[in-house]
């Protein structure tokens, strides 16, 4: 029960991060493009490339349903370095976001979400070390590639964007 919770929260917080980058980083991107102290951030570079927010939506939809197999998986297997590879994947994630807060030291789309979710996931992480025993060697094997699970398959989503955008519009006619 406790992987199930611990995956909950992380999924609960990790969805809220993301709702937070795909409402706000196309008007962010469209704001700041000729800002010539962003010309050097990652939304700013990648702008000409960047895909719609309906594509982005589905995309977070197709994270969310892997991270949520992985989670179920970890429940059910009693595999807790699992749960635990998954949130520290998703704290690296986060410290990009605080990274580039503290670097322009303004608001960078999903800066807010990352600043106020990273102490509670540590917190988080704390908690399940104190509660539960965990084998350090499987957590260390299991956490790169988790790692490259998630980055493989959010490399292949992007480069399937232009496609999920004429899908959706043959979709929606």
């Amino acid at each position: 029960m406790l992987i199930a919770l611990f995956s909950l929260i992380n999924i609960s917080l990790f969805m809220l991060h993301e709702f937070e980058e795909m409402i706000m980083v196309k008007p962010w991107i469209e704001a700041q493009k000729d800002n010539p102290a962003y010309q050097k951030e990652i939304f700013i570079q990648g702008r000409k490339h960047y895909p719609s927010t309906e594509s982005i939506a589905l995309m977070i939809g197709e994270e969310f349903l892997l991270v949520s197999l992985i989670s179920i998986i970890a429940s059910i297997c009693d595999l807790p370095e699992l749960a635990l590879a998954l949130l520290i994947g998703h704290l690296f994630h986060l410290l990009a976001h605080i990274g580039e807060w503290l670097r322009y030291r303004r608001f960078v789309p999903g800066s807010c979400t990352a600043l106020l979710t990273f102490p509670i996931l540590v917190g988080d992480l704390l908690y399940f070390f104190l509660v539960r025993p965990v084998n350090g060697w499987l957590l260390l094997v299991l956490t790169p590639l988790v790692l490259v699970l998630i980055l493989a398959n959010l490399r292949w989503l992007h480069r399937q964007s232009e496609k999920i955008d004429h899908w959706i519009q043959r979709v929606v006619k």
